[in-house]
């Protein structure tokens, strides 16, 4: 065989080689934006500035016969729900819900390489693969998660008793 034919055709393969193993790199594609995550189930914000209601910010901060009305529109904002029963007892309910839903998607991208083999000085292409082949999974999971505080005042406007509720699905 001419030597410029073989130096040819092994210029030829070597690119072959060269650009059927080195695929340009494709980017994955762009993620679902993933919701801010709630670690503990907010109250809306109060006119005061009042800070998260949670189960622990309740039991830590709630004094029987201590903390007043005031005290807690401080710290949690207004209740959902206030009444009067018929022996003056003024209840306050706060009832807190978020909603969490997480999207995952996973994607797989390949692609054959061209085989490429010398053999005694000659050089001979022999493609293999020259397609690709895409695989993507994705998944959505929700969870539901709510606080509920009801508490029951004295007379004086001071927590009589109180009681909270957390529930995760």
């Amino acid at each position: 065989m001419d030597s410029r034919l073989t130096d040819r055709l092994t210029a030829m393969a070597a690119g072959l080689l060269i650009s059927g193993c080195m695929s340009a790199p494709t980017a994955p594609p762009p993620a679902a934006p993933t919701p801010p995550s709630a670690q503990a189930v907010a109250a809306p914000p109060a006119q005061s500035g009042a800070s998260a209601l949670s189960y622990g910010a309740v039991t830590s901060q709630v004094v029987k016969d201590k903390t007043t009305q005031a005290d807690l529109l401080q710290l949690f904002g207004g209740p959902n729900i206030s009444t009067t029963d018929n022996d003056g007892v003024e209840t306050w309910v706060y009832e807190r819900s978020v909603t969490q839903t997480d999207v995952t998607s996973r994607s797989q991208n390949w692609q054959a390489a061209a085989g490429l083999g010398l053999f005694f000085g000659h050089a001979s292409a022999n493609a293999q693969g020259s397609g690709g082949q895409n695989a993507a999974a994705s998944s959505v999971a929700s969870s539901f998660r709510s606080l509920t505080v009801v508490v029951k005042f004295n007379q004086n406007k001071t927590v009589h008793d109180y009681s909270v509720r957390a529930s995760q699905f």
